[in-house]
């Protein structure tokens, strides 16, 4: 082989490595870059509201896991009645797989997150004024199982 045609195969070789790679980890990257920037999509998969009726939480389901597919979940605590908040920035809980997930208040400022397995990329137990619109509430991770994602020696699990 020449080095002309050796030069175009190397460059063929080296898109089709880049477009593999765009294709695989393209919507993370875009995600982890521009979430404070991004809309919010999705459909609301539960809604509880508090005991003293002022707030609601939201668990919200967004199908729109770009090239490779996928699900992704949300909490959200707003004012009784509102609509989620297109802002990533107000978003307590975010989780790209979520088994069993529900929501519940066992307090009025204390919020609950169930579930049996979960992967979860970002979590705040305290909301503030800006977020609700009224008042704090303290969020809670509730597994039901004692499962890991991982094994015992650290490794991901293979059956996740």
């Amino acid at each position: 082989m020449d080095r002309q045609n050796f030069n175009k195969f190397g460059v063929g070789l080296l898109l089709v490595a880049l477009g593999v790679c765009v294709g695989l980890f393209g919507h993370d990257l875009v995600t982890r870059t521009f979430a404070g920037q991004m809309n919010i999509h999705g459909t609301e998969a539960m809604r509880s509201t508090s005991p003293d009726g002022k707030l609601d939480a939201v668990l919200l389901e967004d199908t729109s896991g770009g090239t490779l597919g996928g699900v992704f979940w949300s909490v959200y605590v707003v004012p009784k009645g509102s609509a989620v908040p297109k802002d990533a920035l107000k978003r307590l809980f975010f989780a790209d797989e979520l088994t069993k997930g529900a929501i519940a208040w066992s307090k009025p400022h204390l919020l609950e997150i169930h579930y049996d397995k979960a992967s979860i990329m970002q979590f705040r137990n305290i909301s503030t004024k800006s977020e609700t619109g009224l008042e704090y509430v303290e969020l809670r991770l509730v597994p039901s199982s004692e499962y890991s994602l991982l094994t015992p020696e650290g490794a991901w699990r293979s059956d996740n």
